[in-house]
């Protein structure tokens, strides 16, 4: 039987194991949260109001890559999905900022907005990377959307490996996989 408390306990279990393994693997390496709209946010100027030698040192070397899973379009209510952290954390919501909002659905208008969105934040990440930079993004691309988000952020997809999905939290529990696109400047 499904309860919210079986829920919790697997999910507090498993972020538990998660911080602990991480606790293992992690350096002394700076990283920042930064809670803002990826399009537009200005990474240096936030990263020098956290750390001001983080922010020396990313001015000076710059990143040599990302490595993310954007929002799939239409498919998933991020937000909603995780109102527990902007409660836990008191994170302001910006559910108008989302990209690919479930709300959108996934028509062809929907589909524009979401190679916009996402090609604005690959460009607004190249002003941090440096030249020869590596990107990789992990996603359901059923639409064939990817090409054209790389084109308009002048990149190329220069590999894909595929990925299949075998723990999934939603109640559809069908099998699929995820490509995790290499990108790099063209």
């Amino acid at each position: 039987m499904f309860t919210i408390k079986n829920w919790f306990n697997r999910y507090a279990l498993d972020t538990l194991n998660r911080l602990q393994d991480f606790n293992k693997i992690k350096t002394k390496a700076y990283y920042a949260t930064i809670t803002n709209d990826s399009r537009t946010s200005d990474i240096l100027t936030e990263v020098k109001k956290r750390n001001k030698l983080f922010y020396e040192l990313l001015n000076k070397q710059k990143v040599k890559g990302v490595f993310s899973s954007p929002p799939y379009v239409g498919q998933i209510d991020y937000h909603e999905q995780h109102a527990y952290a902007y409660d836990l954390f008191g994170f302001d919501r910006k559910d108008e900022l989302e990209i690919g909002p479930l709300y959108k659905g996934q028509g062809i208008e929907a589909k524009n907005s979401y190679v916009k969105g996402i090609s604005e934040v690959l460009l607004n990440c190249k002003k941090y990377l440096i030249n020869n930079f590596d990107v990789f993004l992990v996603a359901n691309d059923k639409y064939n959307l990817y090409p054209l988000i790389a084109e308009k952020s002048g990149m190329q997809i220069i590999n894909k490996f595929k990925r299949p999905v075998l723990n999934r939290t939603e109640r559809d529990k069908s099998p699929y996989s995820e490509i995790i696109f290499h990108l790099k400047s063209k």
